[in-house]
Protein backbone atom coordinates (compact mmCIF):
# COMPACT_ATOMS: atom_id res chain seq x y z
CA UNK A 1 0.00 0.00 0.00
CA UNK A 2 1.46 3.34 -1.03
CA UNK A 3 2.00 6.00 1.61
CA UNK A 4 1.48 8.67 -1.07
CA UNK A 5 -2.28 8.04 -1.26
CA UNK A 6 -4.10 10.45 1.04
CA UNK A 7 -6.84 9.01 3.20
CA UNK A 8 -10.17 10.25 1.86
CA UNK A 9 -11.71 12.79 4.17
CA UNK A 10 -15.38 12.35 5.02
CA UNK A 11 -17.63 14.32 2.70
CA UNK A 12 -20.29 16.57 4.17
CA UNK A 13 -22.50 19.30 2.81
CA UNK A 14 -23.72 22.64 4.06
CA UNK A 15 -26.00 25.31 2.64
CA UNK A 16 -24.11 27.79 0.52
CA UNK A 17 -23.83 31.39 1.57
CA UNK A 18 -22.46 34.63 0.14
CA UNK A 19 -18.93 33.57 1.14
CA UNK A 20 -19.19 30.69 -1.35
CA UNK A 21 -19.82 32.87 -4.42
CA UNK A 22 -16.17 32.81 -5.62
CA UNK A 23 -15.97 29.02 -5.23
CA UNK A 24 -19.29 28.41 -7.02
CA UNK A 25 -18.19 30.70 -9.81
CA UNK A 26 -14.87 28.87 -10.14
CA UNK A 27 -16.77 25.57 -10.45
CA UNK A 28 -18.80 27.03 -13.31
CA UNK A 29 -15.65 28.39 -14.97
CA UNK A 30 -14.05 24.94 -14.76
CA UNK A 31 -16.76 23.61 -17.09
CA UNK A 32 -16.36 26.17 -19.86
CA UNK A 33 -13.86 24.36 -22.07
CA UNK A 34 -16.43 24.36 -24.88
CA UNK A 35 -16.37 28.17 -24.75
CA UNK A 36 -12.58 28.32 -24.52
CA UNK A 37 -12.45 26.23 -27.70
CA UNK A 38 -13.94 29.19 -29.58
CA UNK A 39 -10.52 30.90 -29.43
CA UNK A 40 -12.03 34.26 -28.59
CA UNK A 41 -9.89 37.14 -27.39
CA UNK A 42 -9.54 36.90 -23.57
CA UNK A 43 -11.82 39.89 -22.86
CA UNK A 44 -14.57 38.56 -25.13
CA UNK A 45 -14.22 35.05 -23.68
CA UNK A 46 -14.54 36.34 -20.13
CA UNK A 47 -17.58 38.43 -21.09
CA UNK A 48 -19.19 35.32 -22.64
CA UNK A 49 -18.47 33.18 -19.57
CA UNK A 50 -19.82 35.95 -17.31
CA UNK A 51 -22.98 36.14 -19.40
CA UNK A 52 -23.45 32.36 -19.36
CA UNK A 53 -23.04 32.25 -15.58
CA UNK A 54 -25.52 35.08 -15.03
CA UNK A 55 -28.04 33.37 -17.32
CA UNK A 56 -27.63 30.03 -15.58
CA UNK A 57 -28.17 31.56 -12.12
CA UNK A 58 -31.28 33.42 -13.35
CA UNK A 59 -32.60 30.29 -15.09
CA UNK A 60 -32.22 28.16 -11.95
CA UNK A 61 -33.91 30.82 -9.83
CA UNK A 62 -36.80 31.02 -12.31
CA UNK A 63 -37.32 27.29 -12.87
CA UNK A 64 -36.41 26.07 -9.37
CA UNK A 65 -37.32 28.84 -6.92
CA UNK A 66 -37.29 26.44 -3.96
CA UNK A 67 -33.96 24.83 -4.78
CA UNK A 68 -31.13 24.90 -2.30
CA UNK A 69 -27.46 25.06 -3.18
CA UNK A 70 -25.15 22.94 -1.07
CA UNK A 71 -21.38 23.12 -0.91
CA UNK A 72 -19.64 19.75 -0.59
CA UNK A 73 -16.71 19.75 1.81
CA UNK A 74 -13.93 17.21 2.28
CA UNK A 75 -12.76 18.20 5.70
CA UNK A 76 -12.88 21.99 5.49
CA UNK A 77 -12.02 22.11 1.78
CA UNK A 78 -14.84 22.86 -0.68
CA UNK A 79 -14.76 20.20 -3.40
CA UNK A 80 -18.10 20.56 -5.16
CA UNK A 81 -21.64 21.81 -5.22
CA UNK A 82 -25.08 20.30 -5.41
CA UNK A 83 -28.32 22.10 -6.31
CA UNK A 84 -31.45 20.19 -5.27
CA UNK A 85 -35.06 21.17 -5.80
CA UNK A 86 -37.77 19.54 -3.70
CA UNK A 87 -41.33 19.35 -4.92
CA UNK A 88 -44.36 17.30 -3.97
CA UNK A 89 -43.34 14.26 -6.00
CA UNK A 90 -39.55 14.12 -5.98
CA UNK A 91 -36.16 15.53 -5.20
CA UNK A 92 -34.63 16.86 -8.41
CA UNK A 93 -30.87 17.15 -8.80
CA UNK A 94 -30.63 20.40 -10.73
CA UNK A 95 -26.83 20.56 -10.82
CA UNK A 96 -23.93 18.56 -9.45
CA UNK A 97 -20.34 19.69 -9.95
CA UNK A 98 -17.11 18.36 -8.49
CA UNK A 99 -14.01 20.53 -8.71
CA UNK A 100 -11.50 19.22 -11.27
CA UNK A 101 -8.81 18.64 -8.62
CA UNK A 102 -11.25 16.57 -6.52
CA UNK A 103 -12.61 14.28 -9.25
CA UNK A 104 -12.09 10.54 -9.20
CA UNK A 105 -12.44 10.29 -5.42
CA UNK A 106 -16.09 9.27 -5.22
CA UNK A 107 -17.43 12.71 -4.28
CA UNK A 108 -20.06 12.75 -7.04
CA UNK A 109 -21.25 9.30 -6.01
CA UNK A 110 -21.41 10.37 -2.36
CA UNK A 111 -23.45 13.46 -3.23
CA UNK A 112 -25.97 11.49 -5.29
CA UNK A 113 -26.25 8.91 -2.52
CA UNK A 114 -26.91 11.72 -0.05
CA UNK A 115 -29.90 12.81 -2.15
CA UNK A 116 -31.07 9.20 -2.48
CA UNK A 117 -30.88 8.76 1.31
CA UNK A 118 -32.84 11.97 1.81
CA UNK A 119 -35.49 10.73 -0.64
CA UNK A 120 -35.79 7.45 1.24
CA UNK A 121 -36.68 9.37 4.40
CA UNK A 122 -39.65 11.04 2.69
CA UNK A 123 -43.14 9.58 2.92
CA UNK A 124 -44.15 6.87 0.48
CA UNK A 125 -45.03 8.19 -2.95
CA UNK A 126 -42.57 11.09 -2.64
CA UNK A 127 -39.33 9.15 -2.65
CA UNK A 128 -38.23 9.61 -6.25
CA UNK A 129 -35.05 11.38 -7.35
CA UNK A 130 -34.93 12.91 -10.82
CA UNK A 131 -32.21 14.53 -12.87
CA UNK A 132 -31.20 15.40 -16.41
CA UNK A 133 -27.84 14.59 -17.95
CA UNK A 134 -26.11 15.25 -21.24
CA UNK A 135 -25.63 11.76 -22.74
CA UNK A 136 -22.22 12.89 -24.03
CA UNK A 137 -21.15 13.26 -20.38
CA UNK A 138 -20.29 9.57 -20.16
CA UNK A 139 -18.74 9.62 -16.66
CA UNK A 140 -21.90 11.19 -15.20
CA UNK A 141 -24.19 8.90 -17.20
CA UNK A 142 -22.29 5.79 -16.05
CA UNK A 143 -22.49 7.02 -12.45
CA UNK A 144 -26.24 7.58 -12.55
CA UNK A 145 -26.89 4.22 -14.20
CA UNK A 146 -24.67 2.47 -11.62
CA UNK A 147 -26.64 4.13 -8.82
CA UNK A 148 -29.92 2.77 -10.15
CA UNK A 149 -31.26 5.68 -12.21
CA UNK A 150 -33.29 4.72 -15.26
CA UNK A 151 -33.82 6.86 -18.36
CA UNK A 152 -37.38 8.12 -18.68
CA UNK A 153 -36.81 10.28 -21.75
CA UNK A 154 -33.91 10.25 -24.20
CA UNK A 155 -33.24 13.31 -26.34
CA UNK A 156 -29.97 13.89 -28.25
CA UNK A 157 -28.71 16.53 -25.80
CA UNK A 158 -30.47 15.49 -22.60
CA UNK A 159 -31.61 12.35 -20.89
CA UNK A 160 -34.15 12.63 -18.09
CA UNK A 161 -33.59 9.99 -15.43
CA UNK A 162 -35.49 8.65 -12.43
CA UNK A 163 -34.51 6.74 -9.32
CA UNK A 164 -36.86 5.10 -6.84
CA UNK A 165 -35.73 3.16 -3.78
CA UNK A 166 -36.00 -0.59 -3.81
CA UNK A 167 -38.16 -1.97 -0.98
CA UNK A 168 -35.15 -2.96 1.14
CA UNK A 169 -32.98 0.01 0.11
CA UNK A 170 -33.26 1.65 3.56
CA UNK A 171 -31.18 -1.19 4.99
CA UNK A 172 -28.59 -0.87 2.20
CA UNK A 173 -28.29 2.92 2.64
CA UNK A 174 -25.88 2.74 5.55
CA UNK A 175 -22.74 2.33 3.41
CA UNK A 176 -19.54 4.12 4.27
CA UNK A 177 -19.67 6.17 1.06
CA UNK A 178 -23.12 7.58 1.80
CA UNK A 179 -21.66 10.57 3.64
CA UNK A 180 -22.23 11.04 7.32
CA UNK A 181 -25.96 10.39 7.19
CA UNK A 182 -27.46 8.16 9.82
CA UNK A 183 -30.03 5.79 8.40
CA UNK A 184 -32.63 4.59 10.85
CA UNK A 185 -35.01 1.74 10.26
CA UNK A 186 -38.34 1.38 12.05
CA UNK A 187 -39.30 -2.00 13.35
Amino acid sequence: MSTDTPTPRPLRTRLSGPQDAPFLRSLFDSHCDHLRALSLPPVALQALIDQQYTCRVADYERRFPRACTLVALAGDEPVGSLVVNEDAAALHIVDLVVAPAARGRGHGRALVRQVQAQAQEREAGRQAVTLSVDPMNQPALRLYLALGFEPTEKQPVQWRMLWRPRPCAAQEGAHADSLSLTTTTKG
